[in-house]
C-alpha cells in the first residue's frame, strides 16, 4: 500500500506541477500541518499604558502595566465590568491578570473561560 500511495502522490505532483507547491494544494497542506498557537495573541491598542487587573473590572487592583503596541498571550475571555461599551475581558497567559478587550485587539479567536 505504501508504494501505491507513493506512486499516486508522485503522479499528482507531476500533473499539478507548480500549483502543488504554491497554490491551493500547498495552502491546504500548510493549514493541516501547521501547528496552532497554544494561546491567541493580542495587541495593546490603547494610546496610554494599559493596567492589567486582578479581576475583570476597573475597580480591581493593578497587577502590572502593558505598553501601547505590546503583544500578549490571551488565555481566555469572559464578561466583566463594562469599559467604553465593551464588557469583555481577556485573562492573560502567565501573569494571571485581566485586561479589557476594549484596549486589546485579538489576532485569533479567544475561547471562553
Amino acid at each position: 500500500m505504501n508504494r501505491f500511495v507513493l506512486v499516486c502522490t508522485m503522479a499528482t505532483g507531476l500533473a499539478l506541477g507548480p500549483v502543488a507547491a504554491t497554490g491551493w494544494a500547498a495552502q491546504q497542506h500548510a493549514a493541516v500541518s501547521a501547528p496552532r498557537a497554544a494561546h491567541p495573541v493580542g495587541e495593546v491598542v490603547s494610546d496610554a499604558p494599559l493596567n492589567v487587573r486582578q479581576r475583570p473590572t476597573v475597580y480591581s487592583g493593578t497587577v502590572k502595566v502593558l505598553r501601547p503596541g505590546q503583544r500578549v498571550l490571551l488565555n481566555c475571555q469572559q464578561r466583566g465590568g463594562w469599559v467604553d461599551g465593551n464588557p469583555l475581558w481577556y485573562r492573560l497567559q502567565g501573569s494571571h491578570g485581566w485586561v479589557s478587550a476594549r484596549f486589546v485587539h485579538n489576532h485569533q479567536p479567544v475561547r471562553a473561560c
